[in-house]
Formats: structure tokens, C-alpha cells, sequence
């Protein structure tokens, strides 16, 4: 039998284990360590007996306690659930327009809805409700449905072009994309609609570009492009835009067409909770009804 190298400081035997020139000593593990493992592994089988543990073939083993963090989430989520109905209670009157005129919510719950609305609603239309490109702002009181309590509610829950059986539909078309009119009668109708919100403008191709409109966009957005309640066509002339009010961003409207989506939140937010948003951009709304 061949003998092993020894540590020359200690004595003790060396594994033949070398890494870097440090080389491995053939010790015991020390008695602690043994006794933490051995505890450890006793601790472990306990609790296997005593709570739920290994998957069978068509549940799990329960543990001889019975013991279910299930039912323990479940019983809090339904505590905590019912304290939120009582906290709430008053948004589960189904009269948005009594709730509308209760001056006393906003200071009592202005904060709580706050924080719903920044979890469902401000990743479009931003925390401070401006909106940005593509998504209008909340803030400004510029309605394409109106701003009374009734129809803002309606929106939340059914939404713009979704495919809710009772959802809106706004569509602007692709006039120049489909066909319908040319290129030059496209840049004339941008040149009408600039001049609609008072920007700077060619003054000739406007007044050309005022028939196309006419024959084209006045069903939707009214003779003197001031939009429609009826079929959430925007106001042209008030400045504020969704997509853009420069020639460039008109003409891209215009020639392609828009379309853009407003999810319908019923089923994903409770009644009282589609209540809660509707005040909350009342309250906020430099325009709102009072």
C-alpha cells in the first residue's frame, strides 16, 4: 500500500487533491457539522409528516396538521375584499350622475382611486392624464363621447373599437391610402384643417382643400370641423390633437387613417371600480360638468 503525503505542519494525511499548490487535507468533517446535518435532516422528516409535502398520483400528501396556506390566502383575500366593499361602498350605487354630484368623494377617496387609475389607466394616458401620441389627454376637457358622467362611464366599460358587443366605433378613414381622394386634394384638406385651428397655412389651398372637406369629412366632423359628440369624431379646431396637429402629422391622418383601440374594462374592473375612474377624470377635467 502506497503512503499518503502529510500536511508537514499538522501531520494529517493530504487526499492527493492539489489546486494551485494548496493542497486538500483528508480531515473529518468537524462534530458540529455532522450534528447540524443530522438535526437538519430530523427537522425535515417532522415537518413532512406534519404538513403538506410530496405530490401523489392524483393530490398531495396533507400532513397529519391538516394545515392548507390556501385556505389561509384564501380567508385573507376574502377579509380583505369585504373591508374594501365597506371602505368603497358608496361607489356601488349604480347613479353615476348622484355620485358625480357628491363633492365630499373627491376629498375622501381622491387619493385611493388615484392609485387605480395609475395601475389600469396611465400607461397610455400617462399619471398626470395629458395623454401622449396616439392616446388623448383626460385633462383637458376635450370630449369626443361628451364629458357627461354617463357617457365617460360607458366608454370605460365598453371601450372604442374593441370587440365588445356594445363597444364604440370610431374609425378615421385612409382617404388618400384607399383612393377616395388624390394626393393634391389630400395636401388641400390639410392645408382646411390647418387653417381651422388657427395655424399657419396656404391660404389658396385651404379654400380649395374647404370643398373636399365638405364633400368628405363634414358628415364626421361637422360643417366647421368643430367634431361630433354622436360619432367621437375629434374637434379640429380646438388645438388639441391626438395624433398630431403639424402639416405632416394632419397629412399622415388624413392620406392613412387612424384607428386606435380603448379597451373595454368590464370584466377586468369591477362596477364600483369603473365608478371610482369615471369621477377620478371628472375630478381632473378642466371642463368637467358641475
Amino acid at each position: 500500500m502506497a503512503v499518503r503525503e502529510k500536511d508537514p505542519v499538522s501531520g494529517t494525511e493530504l487526499t492527493g487533491h492539489e489546486w494551485d499548490g494548496i493542497k486538500e487535507m483528508d480531515s473529518p468533517v468537524p462534530w458540529a457539522s455532522r450534528w447540524a446535518l443530522w438535526i437538519s435532516i430530523a427537522v425535515s422528516v417532522l415537518y413532512w409528516i406534519l404538513y403538506p409535502s410530496f405530490p401523489l398520483v392524483s393530490e398531495y400528501a396533507r400532513g397529519v396538521l391538516g394545515y392548507s396556506s390556501r385556505a389561509e390566502v384564501t380567508a385573507a383575500v376574502t377579509a380583505a375584499d369585504a373591508g374594501r366593499k365597506q371602505a368603497f361602498a358608496p361607489f356601488a350605487s349604480e347613479d353615476i350622475e348622484a355620485l358625480a354630484a357628491d363633492t365630499s368623494l373627491e376629498a375622501r377617496y381622491g387619493a385611493s382611486i388615484a392609485k387605480l387609475y395609475a395601475d389600469n389607466c396611465a400607461a397610455c394616458h400617462t399619471e398626470n392624464l395629458k395623454g401622449q401620441p396616439g392616446f388623448p389627454s383626460l385633462a383637458d376637457g376635450h370630449w369626443l363621447w361628451s364629458g357627461t358622467p354617463e357617457e365617460i362611464e360607458y366608454t370605460i366599460r365598453y371601450g372604442i373599437n374593441t370587440l365588445h358587443d356594445e363597444t364604440r366605433i370610431a374609425q378615421m378613414l385612409a382617404f388618400g391610402a384607399d383612393g377616395m381622394i388624390e394626393k393634391p386634394q389630400v395636401k388641400e384638406v390639410t392645408e382646411f384643417v390647418l387653417s381651422l385651428s388657427g395655424q399657419d397655412h396656404d391660404a389658396v389651398a385651404a379654400e380649395a382643400g374647404r370643398v373636399v372637406f365638405e364633400e368628405n369629412c363634414a358628415s364626421c366632423h361637422g360643417d366647421d370641423g368643430r367634431g361630433g359628440y354622436e360619432n367621437g369624431a375629434p374637434d379640429l379646431g380646438d388645438g388639441h390633437w391626438i395624433y398630431g396637429g403639424s402639416r405632416e402629422d394632419i397629412y399622415q391622418s388624413v392620406y392613412y387613417g387612424r384607428q386606435g383601440v380603448m379597451p373595454a374594462w368590464e370584466g377586468r374592473l369591477s362596477d364600483a371600480q369603473i365608478r371610482m375612474l369615471t369621477l377620478y377624470l371628472l375630478w381632473n377635467a378642466e371642463d368637467a360638468p358641475s
